[in-house]
């Protein structure tokens, strides 16, 4: 990576808690969106603003909701929490009760980020997680 870029360079899923990546899902279980975000030094240290998305989508149809939890905000600065490092994890959670409605389900995490001064001036960057599987 390049000291003016910043890059989403991985999203995936696991149980909460766990520190490991998994592609099921038991849906008694809460889940974890997990995205892992870098940012070179130059547009770290100018303190860029960052904004952060992702869709959890049901490739059967629909979406899943998610919560700003334990990660709470979708957005701020470079260097101000949570982005306080050049490299950063964000936690989104699954509720278990979203996964058992979901029962059997290949699914997919869509992100993006997006750097820079603010609109129109971002960068973007764009990812996909493997499917995964909502055991039945």
């Amino acid at each position: 990576m390049g000291p003016n870029e910043a890059d989403i360079i991985r999203v995936s899923v696991r149980a909460a808690g766990s520190p490991v990546a998994d592609n099921t899902l038991d849906p008694g279980v809460d889940a974890e969106v997990v995205v892992e975000v870098e940012a070179g030094s130059t547009v770290y240290g100018l303190g860029a603003q960052w904004h952060l998305g992702i869709t959890v989508k049901d490739l059967d149809g629909g979406v899943i909701p998610y919560v700003l939890a334990p990660t709470t905000v979708l957005n701020g600065s470079l260097s101000a929490a949570p982005w306080n490092t050049p490299a950063a994890t964000f936690r989104y959670t699954i509720t278990s009760v979203e996964l058992s409605g979901h029962k059997g389900h290949l699914c997919q995490v869509h992100g993006y980020l997006l750097i820079g001064t603010g609109a129109p001036n971002y960068d973007a960057t764009f990812v996909e997680s493997t499917p995964f599987l909502i055991l039945p």
